[in-house]
């Protein structure tokens, strides 16, 4: 009984981390090559642009960022502090299912200035 209960155990706990490192699961971000674009000085708010041409709009303030050998959270990143100006950035990026109706949406967790 013992035997069969520590077994169990084990199954249930690989299971599970299968299932996070799945590529159906939402629990990794993934890094995105890009451009970003303040919105206006007055609004904390940018645009991210893929390579594909896919768009994605943003809080500066809700991103974790880095650049260079500095990194924040709460503040605009550096390379976004300009409005208007075009700055070429890796972006973390997670696909969020909607919470009603059906699909998703890209939720950006992070920007890297390149």
């Amino acid at each position: 009984m013992v035997w069969t209960t520590v077994a169990v155990t084990a199954l249930v706990v690989a299971g599970y981390l299968v299932g996070l490192r799945s590529p159906w699961s939402a629990h990794h971000p993934q890094v995105v090559s890009g451009t970003a674009s303040r919105v206006a000085a007055d609004v904390p708010v940018a645009t991210f642009t893929t390579e594909g041409g896919e768009d994605v709009w943003f809080a500066l303030e809700d991103v974790v960022w880095r650049s260079g050998e500095e990194t924040g959270d709460d503040t605009v990143p550096p390379c976004l502090r300009e409005s208007g100006v075009r700055v070429e950035v890796e972006v973390g990026l997670l696909e969020v299912t909607r919470p009603f109706g059906s699909g998703s949406y890209p939720h950006v967790l992070s920007v890297t200035c390149r």
